[in-house]
């Protein structure tokens, strides 16, 4: 357990560097400032852009950590479980992960066990923002994990004596994936029955899955469940948001944009650089612009990471398009109900605005839209390899608010076109 406090705390620090550096560019032109040695540059289908160096250090940091796990315990024997009829009076749920997205995806979990055991304790293991996103959903007790440094340091062995004490019946990992801290907090849980996916990470599981056929990942989840036996349907992600949050989000929201009767449009100008989500500031600030025209009452959103841009937008767009930063999830999430609609790249708070009920269109730039975009019911993906112009974004959205009370299958098959 040494190795793994030391590998532990490396990992703590690379992100806690990260977390405190950002990646930031200059606007308007959005040069990138250098964060050598954590970014490297490389060629991308022609496009010289920086990749940051931490996920290679992340990914070296797994493998050690799987290695020294390997090295030090023995592999689990498989156990055979009926976990429909077995005696389950205590569930662990752990999805080791800091990021908006993978936590809003992991809320149909709560949902699904809740059904299956309605008289459980069900605990859940995550971060910060998963902690925020499942208050007031039905879970006894949240366990917050940390990739600050030094807090990392001794963080987890107080987590798995605290996780372990409690004898829990059941621990399962629900990524969906082969994550290496969900692996580590189900393994030593101390759980009779520890389920995840089969594979490298696998060594302290007794009960391995096989991966989902499904890809999408708002079905993954119940997939896995189906796959432990359990009856299963699909559900999905959600936020419960109270009486009070609504009404303030709603006052704030009208308040912002002013008087009027036309729609209610939330312009989020975020996405990971890294994975190539994110669009130039200048097509958000013409996409509002657009918006606007339309005559739509339109608001631009940023996040943590795109705080820098924050006087770009105020200073170059229009006095009648307000632009927000709200570093409370819960107060964001509650702004977003309040829209008729939110436009986003792929990014977490598109599956926010899905999550509480809001329409949204969301722009791919990836051919990944299989995988991680919304089912129909709650967005409309468009995509185009060459890139979606500004101008067919909003005529997208023209359709939408159009069309708000219509059967959901309205999407052109021709947006998503490889």
């Amino acid at each position: 357990m040494t190795s793994w406090w030391l590998i532990t705390a490396a990992h703590g620090y690379v992100n806690r560097y990260i977390s405190k550096q950002g990646l930031r560019r200059t606007a308007p032109q959005c040069q990138w400032k250098s964060l050598l040695p954590l970014v490297y540059y490389t060629q991308l289908e022609g496009l010289k852009m920086p990749v940051p160096f931490y996920i290679r250090v992340n990914k070296a940091i797994s493998g050690i950590a799987g290695a020294v796990i390997g090295s030090m315990t023995a592999r689990s024997a498989d156990v055979e479980a009926d976990l429909s009829r077995a005696a389950i009076g205590k569930i662990l749920l752990v999805r080791g992960n800091f990021r908006m997205g993978d936590s809003v995806l992991a809320s149909p979990a709560i949902t699904l066990f809740r059904k299956n055991f309605p008289d459980a304790r069900i605990d859940f293991v995550g971060s910060s923002m998963s902690e925020a996103l499942f208050q007031h959903m039905p879970i006894d007790r949240h366990y917050k994990i940390t990739r600050r440094f030094p807090d990392a340091m001794w963080a987890y062995f107080g987590l798995i004596k605290q996780i372990r004490a409690e004898r829990y019946d059941l621990a399962v990992d629900v990524s969906a994936s082969q994550s290496a801290m969900g692996a580590f907090i189900v393994g030593f849980s101390g759980a009779r029955f520890r389920a995840g996916l089969r594979g490298k990470r696998d060594r302290r599981l007794n009960i391995r899955l096989p991966k989902p056929a499904e890809r999408n990942k708002y079905r993954t989840l119940p997939a896995l469940v189906a796959a432990l036996g359990l009856p299963s349907e699909e559900i999905l992600p959600s936020m419960a948001l109270t009486p009070a949050e609504k009404a303030e989000g709603q006052s704030r929201m009208e308040t912002a944009v002013g008087q009027g009767d036309g729609p209610i449009v939330a312009v989020f100008v975020g996405g990971r650089i890294s994975r190539r989500k994110r669009l130039p500031a200048e097509y958000f600030m013409e996409l509002a612009a657009a918006l606007r025209q339309a005559g739509a009452r339109v608001a631009v959103f940023v996040g943590p990471e795109e705080k820098n841009l924050l006087d770009f937008f105020r200073q170059r767009g229009a006095p009648d398009i307000p632009v927000t930063y709200e570093p409370s999830v819960r107060k964001f999430a509650a702004l977003v109900a309040r829209c008729d609609l939110f436009v986003t790249c792929d990014s977490g708070p598109m599956h926010l605005a899905c999550a509480v009920g809001t329409r949204t269109v969301a722009i791919f730039q990836r051919p990944d839209h299989g995988h991680w975009g919304p089912p129909e019911s709650r967005a409309r993906i468009v995509y185009r390899r060459e890139g979606v112009a500004v101008a067919e974004v909003v005529k997208v959205c023209v359709e939408e608010l159009s069309a708000k009370s219509a059967t959901p299958d309205r999407r052109d098959p021709s947006l998503c076109s490889g």
